[in-house]
């Protein structure tokens, strides 16, 4: 049975299970992730999912699990375009095209490519703009 959802309980589920990623427990992390995941769902929270879902891509990615990779990617990958958060969708299209091309999809590759070109010039784009305003942290 969840506790009741909340961010504080989120963040540390995310936390402990990167630790454990780095150690290695690639299981153990995936199952923090997921209950994280969860947390993020039942509160609404768009970049608390966004974030868990990315990583869990990338341990089902080093886990070799290719298709849970690509739906947490994807997932991922356009909850951060809803957001306008052009860098962190990129990241996760650059995943996504890897594991094109490593499955030989080089056509699906060369596509995830193109668009991550774009949304890096639109995260930059974005960056200038927020710099000229005067917000430094960009």
């Amino acid at each position: 049975m969840m506790d009741e959802p909340s961010e504080e309980q989120a963040r540390s589920l995310n936390e402990r299970a990167w630790r454990l990623r780095m150690q290695g427990a690639l299981r153990d992390a995936r199952e923090l992730y997921l209950r994280a995941l969860a947390q993020w769902r039942a509160l609404g929270s768009k970049r608390g999912l966004a974030e868990t879902l990315a990583k869990l891509g990338e341990i089902e990615m080093d886990l070799q699990h290719g298709e849970e990779a690509r739906a947490y990617l994807q997932e991922s990958a356009d909850l951060w375009q809803s957001q306008g958060d052009w860098m962190n969708c990129a990241e996760c299209l650059w995943r996504l095209g890897r594991m094109a091309r490593a499955d030989g999809r080089f056509a699906d590759a060369e596509r995830l490519q193109d668009q991550r070109w774009r949304y890096l010039e639109l995260g930059r784009l974005q960056w200038e703009e927020s710099y000229r305003r005067g917000d430094r942290r960009g």
